[in-house]
Order: C-alpha cells, then sequence, then structure tokens
C-alpha cells in the first residue's frame, strides 16, 4: 500500500504537515522530494545536519531555529521532480517519524511540529508549495499523531491506494 499525497498538502487551505502508513507517493504533487531519516533526527543538530544535506542549505547556515526557518522558506527555484518536470513545490518525507527529535526537548520538537504552515506560506510567497509527511508503521502511527497533534498543530491522515 502506498499512501497518495494530496496537492492540497502543499499549497493549503489546512495542514501543512501530513502522516503516512507505509511508503508515501507524491505523484501528483508536482513537488521534488527529499526523504530523511527520522533515525538520523533525534536531536535537533541531527535535525539541521539532515534537512542542510537534502535541501542544500547555504554554507553560512547559522544551525539555529531562525536560520533554520530562513533557509526552509528560501529553498531554492529552478529544481526538478523525478521525472524531470520543473517543480512546484517542495516536500519532505519523514520516514521512522517516530524517532524524530526523540532526544530533543519538547520545546525542540513542539517549535517544529507548529512551524510547516509558516514554511508553508514562506514558500507560497515565491509561487511555491511546501508540505511535509510523517512516515510509520501501523504499530507507531498512532503514537507519532498524538505526540504531533499534543505540540499543537494538527496533521492529515493520508488514504492509501
Amino acid at each position: 500500500m502506498t499512501a497518495i499525497v494530496p496537492a492540497e498538502l502543499l499549497s493549503g487551505p489546512g495542514p501543512a504537515a501530513a502522516l503516512a502508513v507505509g511508503d508515501v507517493s507524491a505523484a501528483r504533487t508536482g513537488a521534488v522530494v527529499r526523504r530523511l531519516s527520522g533515525a538520523r533526527m533525534r536531536t535537533l543538530d541531527g535535525l539541521y545536519d539532515a534537512f542542510a544535506r537534502a535541501w542544500s542549505f547555504p554554507d553560512h547556515f547559522g544551525r539555529n531555529k531562525d536560520a533554520f526557518d530562513d533557509c526552509l522558506g528560501d529553498l531554492p527555484l529552478g529544481l526538478r521532480t523525478a521525472i524531470g518536470a520543473p517543480a512546484t513545490g517542495y516536500l519532505t518525507v519523514i520516514t521512522d517519524a517516530e524517532q524524530l527529535l526523540s532526544d530533543a526537548s519538547d520545546d525542540d520538537f513542539e517549535w517544529f511540529a507548529t512551524s510547516p504552515e509558516h514554511w508553508r506560506e514562506r514558500s507560497l510567497r515565491s509561487g511555491r508549495g511546501f508540505g511535509l509527511v510523517l512516515s510509520a508503521d501501523d504499530d507507531t502511527a498512532p503514537s507519532v499523531a498524538a505526540r504531533w497533534e499534543a505540540a499543537g498543530d494538527p496533521l492529515i491522515r493520508l488514504r492509501q491506494d
């Protein structure tokens, strides 16, 4: 089974983050996709490293929350999808989502969980969408959703095809 990402995730209205069980397909979104492992982002430093590598943050990235927000809001134009089409948005899929920031403070997790709509708003100013998908298995998906929503932000549940 594959969860299908709706284009609305990237452009709103509504949450800019979603939960998927299993594999994720963004074929219908027009987005360039980066897949990151939550197991490598158990700490804030791990999160900074993974996103900076995946999205080619500039060398002057300050490795703090404000700089992270700026970099995600200013992702480069001209990226292409997996089939070579010009990208109309940016999508980050986080696998092993139950491990995301699991060794970080509650404040750090709350900052991250409440930021996707801000990042999408900034991306939309440059004509590009933005979305985040948390990917988990059947056993961990309920706890991933509960933790995210307890931080104060809703999630879209992606349907399986």
